[in-house]
């Protein structure tokens, strides 16, 4: 008899209003009013396209930049990067033009929305392989919620192998909390991953950083060792694949210390969106040089500031630990500017005083010809990401929005368990009656569990339905057709636990399995036991066993075992002991 472990009642009534809902349009009708520059229709009559207006191939596309993506802005073709219409292009100043967004940009900045746009996967190698012949240092930037999978394998031939890195976790802040010193071990498993899987040997690695880009959590770090390590020696890259952060980072460093005080307001924020391949071309700021007086006020407002964070983290501690709050355990951060005489640039005065104001940074000036600089680059779509295969919708529906908290099953032989539409791991084999695995994704994709020899029509029923959540067919027929399901990996995969390798009386997780996109499971095997697993996802992308475990305490974790089922009661994750 097949067994379930369904999602909390209220995510479901969430998926369902969700899947009841009709989709938004794809498009706002009047998005060009948006447009300063824009008059209407060019032929007056007003019939025009409102999804990209009117392409125009005649007229030759422009040497400006778009403030968000950094394509060549023109208007010859809808599909590719930098596009406007060329009822806004023509006819613009060079000077008009650097004030505009690509049509791209713009909807991702203000409706959310992906427009796709044809980038061939060499463009990305091409523009960052750039750096090779210079003296520079490279900043790799790995979601921690996808790794290795977030790790590119040829990231060493692309940028160099002698190549000095700063190694930065993103995404610290969703991470279960698991003992005191969690923090610690999971530099330790990002930097074996990074060695493993990115080819870089560890002489490369100057540094090792974990970070929030959303709470702002190990930025100030981050920044004191770019000081004391690299100082002001060369250039500065953020590289990495796909959706990792590099372009929030980029923004957080372009109004902190590292930038120099008068470029932050005249250099435009890049543009940040949860689909991948939003930086299609580098954008860059200016490093200001840290002097040693630079250096000594900034550690004079550093320590002025440590007594205040401390108390509010002591605060929130004690809050974390009386009322289970999990934004109050929480990692968090702030970054302040010791230096911060920036120029206003928004001078409403300065038109009507007969001065043109300041609205880009002119690079050719003479303090910047010797000046070092941060880049950001374009992602790099990873072989093993699922993203391409997911829409803008499921793609926001799989990010968490808070700490993961574990959710464990007993996972008996024979038996197989389903992560949403995105993975199925099917216990084959094990010398004991079951394997405990802690399911690490967010809340919001359910779980199933059903007999091995049922998975495969259980999840042809309830695939596009909120039970398994992901793919969403809601509005659309040919959703489904588009999903290519679940295929499993050649070989199968055996995890063995013995004697020797049973630790803190078995409590510690024995490995990962990493499900890319989807999330990981760890597994929790009894002392001299063996399994045999085999593991789907689509397209068989994304499978990885990473040892050691990243979260091995989780048993800490999760409630006791709910009599007559297969689950553990949930509980709060985080804890606050060795």
């Amino acid at each position: 008899m097949n067994q379930a472990v369904f999602p909390p009642l209220e995510v479901i009534t969430a998926l369902q209003s969700d899947l009841a809902s009709p989709n938004p349009p794809p498009y706002p009708p009047n998005w060009m009013d948006d447009y300063e520059f824009y008059a209407g229709a060019s032929d007056g009559t007003g019939n025009i396209d409102s999804t990209h207006g009117t392409a125009d191939a005649t007229v030759p596309p422009s040497t400006v930049p778009c403030n968000g993506c950094g394509a060549h802005l023109h208007c010859a073709n809808t599909s590719m990067p930098g596009y406007i219409p060329s009822e806004i292009f023509k006819g613009r100043t060079t000077t008009e033009l650097q004030t505009i967004t690509c049509q791209r940009c713009h909807f991702l900045k203000n409706y959310n929305i992906a427009l796709d746009v044809e980038v061939p996967p060499s463009a990305y190698v091409e523009t960052i392989s750039r750096i090779q012949d210079k003296y520079a240092l490279a900043i790799i930037i790995v979601d921690l919620l996808d790794f290795p999978c977030s790790i590119w394998p040829g990231m060493q031939q692309v940028i160099g192998s002698k190549r000095p890195v700063f190694l930065v976790g993103n995404k610290v802040d969703l991470l279960p909390r698991d003992c005191n010193s969690y923090l610690t071990h999971v530099k330790s498993c990002l930097k074996q991953q990074f060695i493993e899987h990115g080819g870089f040997n560890a002489l490369n690695i100057k540094n090792v950083s974990l970070i929030s880009a959303k709470t702002g959590f190990g930025i100030e770090e981050l920044i004191t060792q770019l000081h004391k390590v690299w100082a002001y020696k060369g250039d500065v890259y953020l590289v990495g694949c796909t959706n990792v952060g590099k372009s929030s980072l980029f923004n957080i460093l372009l109004n902190s210390d590292y930038c120099r005080t008068e470029a932050s307001e005249l250099v435009r924020k890049a543009t940040t969106c949860a689909w991948p391949g939003t930086t299609l071309q580098m954008l860059k700021f200016p490093i200001l040089r840290p002097s040693d007086i630079r250096i000594y006020q900034r550690y004079k407002r550093l320590f002025a500031e440590r007594e205040q964070r401390a108390a509010l983290e002591k605060i929130r501690q004690e809050q974390a630990k009386d009322t289970g709050a999990v934004t109050s355990a929480q990692l968090i951060g702030t970054v302040g500017r010791t230096f911060d005489n920036r120029l206003e640039v928004d001078d409403a005065f300065a038109m009507s005083s007969g001065t043109q104001p300041i609205v880009t940074l002119n690079e050719r000036k003479a303090e910047y010809r010797e000046a070092r600089w941060v880049y950001d680059t374009p992602g790099v779509m990873q072989p093993d990401q699922l993203t391409p295969l997911l829409t803008t919708q499921e793609l926001l529906h799989l990010q968490p929005t808070k700490m993961l908290k574990p959710r464990a099953v007993r996972l008996p032989s024979k038996m197989s368990l389903l992560l949403g539409g995105l993975a199925r791991v099917d216990l084959l084999e094990c010398n004991r009656d079951w394997v405990k695995l802690f399911v690490f994704a967010t809340e919001t994709l359910p779980i199933l569990i059903a007999d091995t020899s049922a998975a495969e029509l259980v999840y042809k029923r309830y695939l596009g339905t909120p039970l398994l959540g992901v793919p969403m067919s809601s509005g659309d027929e040919t959703r489904l057709q588009r999903w290519p399901g679940l295929q499993c990996m050649d070989k199968d995969i055996v995890v063995n636990n013995g004697a020797l390798d049973s630790i803190d009386d078995g409590k510690q997780l024995n490995c990962d399995i990493v499900l890319s996109s989807a999330g990981w499971l760890g597994l929790l095997m009894p002392e001299n036991s063996e399994c045999i697993m085999r593991v789907w996802t689509p397209q068989a992308a994304g499978i990885y066993v990473r040892k050691p475990a990243l979260i091995p305490l989780a048993d800490r974790l999760v409630g006791k075992h709910i009599r007559h089922s297969l689950a553990y009661n949930t509980s709060k994750p985080f804890v606050f002991q060795k």
